[in-house]
Order: structure tokens, then sequence, then C-alpha cells
């Protein structure tokens, strides 16, 4: 199956899931993680504005900042295909760009030299590989710079044959939640 294949397959049956099977699961992701000791070391950290149907980070973002951590999120240029993170300090300074996607609406702090990066995906494999949304931001971020990484995924998620391709980077931890 290709790429694409993938990324709709995996998506559809995340947009299918119950409100009450993602709002445990999404539960069970955000206590996972402000358990996880890469997140109790971190201070600086990256995680992405979610979309309905991927893990809601909200509340993780929320409580980072009442825990005193530096909150980073994804600032894209689409023109030159290039990803940096932006300093997030409230949730209420966000907004939907054209594409839908949420970003920060204030001139905030770039800082992309971060402790740890809640990486983003639609399909993942056992080892870490992952297929995203088909931009590249991703990978290139994280084969640009040395940071640690875990990504929070629906058991859903999991794939087996996904296509590996060079400059695909292989997340370090996965933690999955059963739906």
């Amino acid at each position: 199956m290709s790429k694409k294949t993938i990324r709709q397959h995996i998506l559809k049956q995340m947009k299918h899931l119950s409100s009450e099977q993602k709002k445990l699961a999404d539960q069970w992701l955000f206590n996972e993680l402000i358990e996880h000791e890469l997140y109790q070391k971190a201070t600086k950290i990256g995680i992405v504005l979610s979309m309905p149907h991927e893990v809601n980070t909200d509340p993780m973002i929320q409580h980072m900042l009442e825990d005193d951590k530096q909150v980073f999120v994804p600032s894209m240029n689409y023109k030159n295909k290039t990803m940096d993170f932006q300093q997030l300090t409230d949730l209420s300074i966000v907004d939907y760009d054209e594409k839908g996607i949420r970003y920060i609406t204030e001139d905030t702090q770039i800082y992309n030299n971060l402790d740890l990066v809640i990486v983003p995906g639609v399909a993942f494999n056992e080892e870490g590989y992952r297929i995203g949304y088909g931009g590249g931001y991703f990978d290139r971020y994280l084969n640009t710079y040395d940071v640690q990484n875990i990504s929070l995924i629906y058991d859903i998620q999991l794939c087996d044959n996904i296509p590996i391709e060079s400059h695909d980077f292989r997340v370090e931890h996965l933690i999955i939640a059963k739906t």
C-alpha cells in the first residue's frame, strides 16, 4: 500500500472513533505523558495544536503551562516548506490559518533546540516509523535537531506495512492508547 492509501485509511478510522472512546484514550495518554521521565526532565517542549480527530493536546498544553514548562508549537511556512517552533504562552492566542491548522496569532519567541518534542502522525509501525500528513515538516526538523521525542497514538494508528524512505525519522518512544 502507498503512504497516501495508508494515510486515508487510518484518518478515516480516527475520525470514526466514538467521542467516549476518544475521550478515554486522550485522558490515558495525557496521564502517561505527564508521568513519563522525558516529560518530567524537560523544560522546553514542542507539541502540536491538535485537530479534532487527533489526540487532544489542549489539556496537555494547559498542564504544561501550569507546570512551568515552556511550550512551543509548530509555526509553518508553507511557501518554503519549513517549520519552526514558536512559544505558546496561552491558548487564547490561537486561531486557524488558511489550511485549517491552528497557529499562534502573536509574535512570540522562535526556539528549535527543545528538550522534548511530541511528534504527531497518522500511521506508525512498532519501530516508530511514521506517516504524517505528507509535508515532511517533522522529518526535516527531527533530522536537523537532536531532540528527545515521543508520539502519543491510538492503537488504530498502528500499521505493519509502512513504506520507509531514507529521509524518514524514527520516533524514539511510542505511547499507545487502546481504543
